[in-house]
């Protein structure tokens, strides 16, 4: 496991993050109304809390979120709504790694346009990790959508989507960016925005540390631009957790810039095996995000089964990705490497934590 205390870190009020004051009440328009869908629960987890030796752990479980087990699909939505219909006339393409595919896949039966998904053989994956897959690619199809297997990493399956676009003239929904196409991205980030403004109108009161799960950083950018919109100087002290062998926010922050992760990105965290930060989401990231740490597959594991055998009240069937946020909290109570970023947060029984359970089982 490895931290980085984020030297270029911004804690004033005047750093807003990526969203104009307009973006939020666009998104609060929207889901303002749809109200007749419920929000996703806030979950105090006393066992969690008693173990990473915390006053309190809520957990925002997304593991059930609008009939799916992911929060992708609160992007997904509000972003084809900003699309409108016209510009999916010609159907939907995206990349994933899973979630992300889900979530277009429902939305466009939804609307009952078609829809592609790109995403990457199972090749050298764990088991588990690789009947995950399986069941998403069934649910995917179920959907209607045409799933095509790819032959190589997600950042080949995000071009071979751009190419499908271009090609037939769908629409790109992708939840990372690059010079030329942000728009869309940003929008999906402005729809995870949702999850902290429902949490707020649910907790008791403001926690003191948050930690969320990287992967491009679409759900980092989304907390590092809300809370500081909301609090200002304020904030929660904000912390980005990655899988060991896939942590591209980390080596960003450390080189000052977005970087590519070379390797195998082996990790049972599929949701999080990204190699590149997105460009749009990086600048949110790297003023307000206070420190990055990892985490590898055994500790993940270990979360993921502690989550499960919780009290009936507490308990959260979370998959791999949706657990790291427990599983870096817990590490951070104990492993040496993370003392550091254990100590800037002053992680201690007076301590309120959040976290973002953000995909199930």
């Amino acid at each position: 496991m490895r931290a980085f205390l984020n030297p270029a870190v911004e804690r004033h009020s005047a750093f807003r993050g990526l969203f104009t004051d307009d973006e939020y009440r666009a998104v609060e328009g929207y889901f303002g109304a749809h109200a007749d869908v419920a929000p996703s629960p806030l979950k105090w987890l006393a066992h969690l809390a008693e173990v990473a030796g915390l006053q309190r752990v809520d957990a925002k479980d997304e593991s059930e979120r609008f009939g799916l087990n992911a929060f992708k699909i609160v992007g997904v939505r509000y972003a084809l709504h900003r699309l409108g219909d016209d510009a999916t006339g010609r159907g939907v393409v995206c990349a994933t790694a899973g979630n992300h595919g889900r979530a277009v896949a429902r939305v466009a039966r939804e609307k009952s346009i078609p829809a592609t998904v790109f995403i990457p053989r199972a090749r050298g994956l764990a088991a588990r990790a690789g009947q995950t897959r399986a069941r998403r690619v069934d649910a995917m199809q179920s959907d209607g959508a045409t799933v095509i297997d790819v032959d190589g990493t997600y950042a080949t399956a995000v071009t071979q989507a751009a190419e499908h676009a271009r090609q037939t003239g769908a629409t790109l929904v992708s939840d990372t960016s690059w010079d030329g196409y942000e728009q869309i991205p940003r929008w999906i980030m402005a729809g995870y925005t949702w999850i902290f403004e429902e949490a707020r109108t649910q907790w008791e009161r403001a926690p003191d540390v948050v930690l969320i799960q990287g992967g491009v950083g679409g759900l980092v950018c989304a907390a590092a631009s809300w809370f500081s919109w909301r609090f200002g100087a304020t904030r929660p002290f904000l912390i980005a957790c990655e899988p060991e062998n896939a942590a591209c926010l980390l080596a960003s922050a450390r080189a000052g810039s977005p970087t590519h992760v070379e390797g195998d990105l082996d990790t049972i965290m599929a949701g999080l095996r990204c190699a590149d930060p997105s460009i749009t989401a990086w600048p949110a990231i790297a003023r307000g995000i206070d420190a990055f740490v990892t985490v590898d597959d055994e500790h993940v594991l270990a979360a993921m089964e502690m989550l499960s055998r919780a009290p009936d009240q507490e308990r959260v069937d979370a998959g791999p990705s949706g657990a790291c946020g427990a599983a870096a909290l817990v590490a951070l109570g104990t492993a040496p490497e993370l003392e550091a970023v254990r100590a800037a947060c002053r992680l201690d029984r007076s301590t309120r934590a959040l976290i973002v359970v953000t995909e199930g089982a």
